[in-house]
């Protein structure tokens, strides 16, 4: 199946979301180590920017109304995906881009899954036992432990998407798709 272009709103929203996205994974590994507390505040504030772009992102999805083809999760869509997602076990790779299909359903889990670092990520800020969060109570550092480790479950189903999107995307255009034409602002 070919693919279809994205519209430039789209690439410059998917570009902002993969440069913050990675930043925020790269000083995670960091933070994780405990060796650098300033990092935390670097990751903090990229956080936020972050989650900023993410609110865009899901904007944006709102105003061009993508949600049936991020989100098809009725009889029709599923079956799309589904048959896909055999095709892809058949050697055949889908087409990507702006339609309803495989591709598209991986970037809505995708979607999904950074919204839910983000969501835990704000929490924990706002959290942080001992320190400037709002809640300073014992109680909350049960809360901060529970959003601790969901934020780091999260972080490696991102991990997971962000390495299987980049290699998908190198061999479907191996595989002569020319996926990297959507990255081209202007393209038609």
């Amino acid at each position: 199946m070919e693919s279809r272009p994205w519209d430039n709103g789209t690439r410059v929203v998917h570009a902002a979301l993969a440069i913050t996205v990675l930043a925020e994974l790269s000083t995670g590994l960091i933070v994780s180590q405990a060796t650098r507390p300033h990092w935390l505040v670097i990751h903090s504030i990229l956080g936020i920017a972050t989650t900023l772009v993410i609110i865009v992102d899901w904007m944006w999805t709102w105003a061009r109304r993508d949600f049936p083809i991020l989100f098809p999760w009725n009889r029709v869509g599923m079956r799309v995906v589904g048959r896909e997602a055999v095709q892809v076990f058949q050697g055949k790779l889908p087409g990507s881009g702006d339609s309803t299909g495989l591709s598209s359903f991986m970037h809505g889990i995708g979607l999904l899954a950074v919204s839910g670092m983000a969501i835990t990520g704000l929490l924990m800020y706002m959290e942080i036992p001992g320190g400037y969060g709002l809640y300073l109570h014992s109680s909350a550092y049960a809360f901060f432990t529970m959003l601790a480790t969901t934020h780091l479950y999260l972080s490696y189903v991102v991990w997971a998407y962000l390495i299987g999107h980049v290699f998908f995307a190198a061999l479907q255009q191996v595989l002569g798709h020319n996926v990297l034409r959507h990255f081209y602002l202007g393209h038609r």
